[in-house]
């Protein structure tokens, strides 16, 4: 089996079966209390669950993640905020930390990476995410991402592809 993962907090896990079958889950988070506000986080207790449900212990299963960097510059190079860096790093840390723990073998790509084996590029019309919802929508059917909000199940599915391409 190959699980693909949009690691974010609005990610989600994608189960590519041998039967040909395919399986989406939402990201399990929990709320974290923070300084004034609620914060989300991934809730590794749930991940593991989700993990053991779709993949026996006795079975052996490929993770393919995006691989995510900060994105850190000065000025207007500058992408998110130290707080936001500091979570994507955590939010790898936690995934990265369950899967090898569950005993599976990960391989990582980047974002541009998968998008350019799709042709996927931000336009004037349709940003990336426009453009993955509307692509997994049509190699996979409007049940896997029937909402907008379900970017994160796009980019599952479509790492899982990828995957299947270039790792299995």
């Amino acid at each position: 089996m190959l699980i693909a993962i949009d690691p974010g907090i609005k990610g989600a896990l994608a189960f590519f079966r041998p039967d040909g079958s395919t399986r989406i889950e939402d990201m399990p988070t929990r709320e974290k209390p923070a300084t004034g506000k609620i914060r989300n986080e991934v809730d590794p207790r749930r991940l593991q669950a989700i993990l053991r449900q779709h993949v026996p212990a006795d079975e052996k299963s490929l993770v393919v993640m995006e691989s995510l960097n900060a994105f850190m510059g000065s000025g207007e190079e500058r992408h998110g905020s130290m707080a936001s860096q500091a979570s994507l790093a955590a939010t790898k840390a936690v995934i990265c930390t369950v899967c090898e723990l569950s005993g599976f073998d990960m391989a990582f790509v980047s974002p541009r990476e998968w998008q350019r084996f799709f042709g996927i590029k931000a336009t004037p019309n349709e940003t990336t995410k426009q453009q993955s919802l509307r692509l997994a929508r049509s190699l996979f059917g409007m049940e896997y991402c029937p909402l907008q909000k379900h970017d994160g199940r796009a980019d599952a599915l479509l790492i899982g592809r990828y995957g299947q391409r270039h790792f299995v």
